[in-house]
């Protein structure tokens, strides 16, 4: 919890610091939101779909600040065997992440990203049965390191479409935690 706290106090830090800068931002700096989802893939079956939402605010044309959230999807460990054959377990993670981003120009309308900062995320461990979700308690936040690259093509001046990727570090305790990392496709609105 003291880091979810750690995490609000620097994103509220952040936000100060951009809004003291809105008053002297360049063209194509300012404030985004963005959002997006990891595609369904053919050859992940037991992988439920990711969805991330971010904002965030560029100082320059190269630096900037994103805090987000990120649900990795529900991932199946697979079917236990015997009494439980119809039942599976899996993970349910999710991520508050807060990162420095860089950005560099590609000429016209494209451009590669870069990020580097905190994430606090969780791991649920979970049961599924038919027709039934079942949690296995309270779950358990821990720090990590995000780190995530992409690329960006601006349909219009305010609008983009955004291809990225990002590693959440390891989610969960140190016995079962998971590597989790996410792709997404997103869409990008800057005001």
């Amino acid at each position: 919890m003291q880091a979810a706290r750690c995490l609000a106090a620097a994103a509220l830090g952040a936000l100060w610091a951009a809004g003291a800068l809105a008053q002297v931002a360049a063209p194509g700096n300012g404030w985004y939101l963005g959002g997006g989802i990891r595609p369904a893939l053919p050859a992940v079956e037991d992988t439920d779909i990711g969805y991330r939402h971010f904002g965030g605010y560029r100082f320059t044309r190269h630096w900037g600040v994103e805090l987000g959230y990120s649900d990795l999807g529900r991932g199946n460990d697979g079917a236990e065997p015997g009494f439980l054959a119809h039942q599976k377990f899996g993970t349910q993670a999710s991520a508050w992440t807060l990162a420095g981003t860089g950005v560099l120009p590609l000429g016209g309308a494209f451009s590669l990203r870069g990020r580097l900062g905190l994430s606090v995320a969780t791991a649920d461990a979970t049961l599924t049965t038919p027709g039934a979700w079942i949690g296995s308690g309270f779950p358990r936040y821990r720090p990590t390191v995000l780190w995530g690259f992409g690329g960006q093509y601006d349909v219009t001046d305010s609008v983009g479409l955004r291809l990225d990727y990002n590693n959440f570090g390891r989610v969960g305790d140190d016995q079962n935690g998971a590597r989790s990392d996410l792709w997404s496709i997103n869409a990008v609105v800057r005001f």
